[in-house]
C-alpha cells in the first residue's frame, strides 16, 4: 500500500488541497505507478489538531506498522510532513524507513528518504523540519504580538460577548457594537442580580423573556451562561485576556456601580448557604489559569468530587481531575505556616506597628478625599449660579456637571473602600497566630465544616486558579511573611510582595 497525503495548516488554505492533490498524482506517474495501482489519498487540515493526528494515525501510520511490504509514503513539502521534530508521528516514520519498510518522498522538494540515505539526504530532512519548526513559531509569534497591540489600543480580537456582536465598517477594519436584539437583555440580567437572585433564576426570566444566544442553535442563556456574563468586566468597559485586565474602547452596557453591586451579591452568597447554593462543593469561585472561565465541580459516581473547566470560551483540553488532589495542595501550603513561640511577641508587635500605620493611612486619605468631594459641590454649585453662560451651549453646561459628578461618585467609591480596609483590620493579632500554627489541623478537623473550610482557604490563600492539575494562587498577607520568614529563618526582615510558596 502507498500513501498520497495532502495536508494544509488552517481552514484558510483548503484552496490549495487541490493542488497539492494534482501533484501528487502527476509524481505516482512519474515514478511509474501504474494506472489503478494500490495506493491511497488521504487530505485533512490541522485546525482540529487532535482529530486530525488521530486521523493520520488511523490511515496511515497503524496501516504503516502492521504492513510487511515496502510502502512508499507521499508529502508535496517536508512542511506538510510535520513541523515539529518531536513529534509521535516523525518518531514512528522515522523508525519505519530506518528499518526499510516504507520510503518518504518531498517531490517539491527533491528529496525522497530510505533506509539507504546519504547522511547528506538526512541532514536535509532535519533542517527542513527544524526550519517549518521555526516558522510556525515565528507565526504563533507575530500574532501574539498583534493581539496585544489590539489589546493595548482597546480592541477585543475575538468574538463578542453575547450582548455584543463584530461588525464590519468597511477597509477590512471590524468593530464591536451593542447587540440591539440582546443588549437590553444583558442589562435587566445585571439588575436582576444585583438585586439578590441567583444565576439559575435569572437564566428562567430570561428564557422566559425571550433572550437566546447569538449562535447559530440560538439556545438560552444557562445558568453557567449567566454566571460568565454577569462576571465579565466587559459589560461595564474593561476586558480580562490572559489573565490581564484592559480598558476597551466599546460602548459599556452597563455602569460600573451596577457592576460592582452584582459583585457584592456574589460575595454576600459565596457565604452564605442557600437553595441555589448548597452543593456540597469546597472549591467555589475557581477560575481557570488557561483561558480564565469558571471552574465547576461535579459529583461522580464513585462518590468523589471531580472539577473541570467549564470551556465556554473555547476548547482547550481540560479534564476532570480529583478534588482530593487540591486539597493535598492546599495542605501542603498550611502545612509550610510555622510559627516558633519565641518570635510571637516580636510577631504581635509588629502586626501592631502595622495596624498604627494603617490607621493613620485611612484618617489622612479620608480627610483628603472629604476636601476634595466639598471642593466639587462648591465648583457644582458655582457653575449652577453661573448658569446664563451657557445658554448658547448648554450641552458643556451637561458635560461639566457630569464630570464633576463622576468624580465625586469616584471619591464615594474610595471613601468606601477605605472603610472596608479599616474593618478587614479587626482580625487581632492572636487570632492571626492562632490560625497560622494550627491551619492544617483546623483545615482537616472532622468537625470543621465547607463553609469554615472554605474561609480559611479565603483567608489564607486569594486569586486561585486551576492549571491543569495545579493550583495557582497569592499568599495573603501577613501568611506570605510568615512562609517566608520560616523557609528562610530570617523573621525580622519582610519578604518581597512577589514571593509565595510553591505548593
Amino acid at each position: 500500500m502507498n500513501y498520497l497525503i495532502a495536508r494544509v495548516s488552517d481552514v484558510e488554505q483548503r484552496k490549495a488541497l487541490p493542488a497539492q492533490k494534482q501533484k501528487l498524482y502527476d509524481y505516482s506517474k512519474k515514478i511509474c505507478w501504474k494506472e489503478g495501482a494500490d495506493f491511497v489519498y488521504t487530505e485533512f487540515d490541522e485546525t482540529a489538531y487532535k482529530t486530525d493526528r488521530k486521523k493520520f494515525q488511523e490511515l496511515v501510520v497503524q496501516p504503516l506498522l502492521a504492513s510487511k511490504e515496502l510502502a512508499i509514503v507521499v508529502f508535496d513539502k517536508i512542511d506538510r510532513f510535520t513541523r515539529d521534530s518531536s513529534s509521535e508521528e516523525r518518531t514512528i516514520l522515522t523508525k519505519l524507513f530506518r528499518q526499510g519498510k516504507i520510503e518518504l518522498h518531498f517531490p517539491s522538494d527533491n528529496l525522497f528518504i530510505n533506509k539507504g540515505s546519504p547522511a547528506s539526504d538526512l541532514f536535509r530532512l532535519d533542517i527542513g523540519i527544524a526550519l517549518a519548526g521555526y516558522y510556525s513559531s515565528a507565526i504563533r509569534d507575530n500574532v501574539k504580538r498583534r493581539f496585544d497591540q489590539k489589546l493595548k489600543d482597546g480592541e477585543w480580537p475575538g468574538k463578542a460577548p453575547v450582548g455584543y456582536v463584530n461588525v464590519d465598517v468597511g477597509d477590512d477594519k471590524k468593530d464591536i457594537v451593542q447587540d440591539p436584539e440582546r443588549a437590553h437583555f444583558i442589562l435587566q440580567g445585571f439588575e436582576l442580580r444585583a438585586s439578590g437572585l441567583p444565576y439559575a433564576i435569572i437564566a428562567k426570566k430570561m428564557k422566559k423573556a425571550g433572550l437566546r444566544s447569538n449562535t447559530a442553535q440560538r439556545n438560552p442563556l444557562s445558568r453557567g451562561q449567566w454566571e460568565e456574563v454577569l462576571n465579565n468586566p466587559f459589560y461595564y468597559g474593561e476586558m480580562r485576556y490572559d489573565g490581564n485586565i484592559y480598558l476597551h474602547k466599546y460602548k459599556p452596557i452597563v455602569a460600573r456601580w451596577l457592576w460592582d453591586k452584582c459583585q457584592e451579591v456574589k460575595l454576600a452568597r459565596s457565604h452564605s448557604r442557600t437553595r441555589y447554593n448548597s452543593k456540597p462543593f469546597l472549591f467555589k469561585g475557581l477560575t481557570c489559569a488557561v483561558c480564565g472561565y469558571s471552574i465547576t465541580s461535579d459529583r461522580k459516581k464513585n462518590k468523589y468530587n471531580y472539577l473541570k473547566c467549564t470551556e465556554y470560551g473555547g476548547k482547550h483540553g481540560a479534564r476532570w481531575i480529583n478534588e482530593d488532589l487540591l486539597i493535598e495542595q492546599i495542605n501542603k501550603v498550611l502545612a509550610s505556616i510555622r510559627v516558633p513561640k519565641a518570635v510571637i511577641p516580636d510577631i504581635v508587635a509588629e502586626l501592631e506597628r502595622t495596624h498604627e500605620s494603617e490607621q493613620r493611612h485611612y484618617k489622612k486619605n479620608v480627610l483628603k478625599l472629604r476636601k476634595e468631594h466639598d471642593a466639587l459641590d462648591e465648583e457644582i454649585k458655582e457653575l449652577f449660579r453661573d448658569r446664563k453662560r451657557f445658554n448658547l451651549r448648554p450641552e458643556i453646561f451637561e458635560q461639566l456637571v457630569s464630570e464633576y459628578e463622576q468624580k465625586q461618585q469616584d471619591i464615594r467609591s474610595q471613601l468606601e473602600d477605605h472603610s472596608k480596609a479599616d474593618k478587614k483590620f479587626v482580625i487581632t493579632a492572636s487570632y492571626i497566630l492562632e490560625v497560622a500554627s494550627r491551619a492544617v489541623e483546623l483545615f482537616n478537623a472532622e468537625s470543621s465544616k465547607l463553609e469554615q473550610k472554605r474561609y480559611l482557604i479565603n483567608l489564607v490563600l486569594s486569586n486561585l486558579k486551576l492549571d491543569g492539575q495545579k493550583l495557582l494562587f497569592n499568599l495573603n498577607e501577613p501568611f506570605n511573611s510568615l512562609v517566608y520568614a520560616s523557609n528562610s529563618g530570617n523573621w525580622l526582615r519582610r519578604p518581597d510582595s512577589n514571593r509565595q510558596p510553591s505548593p
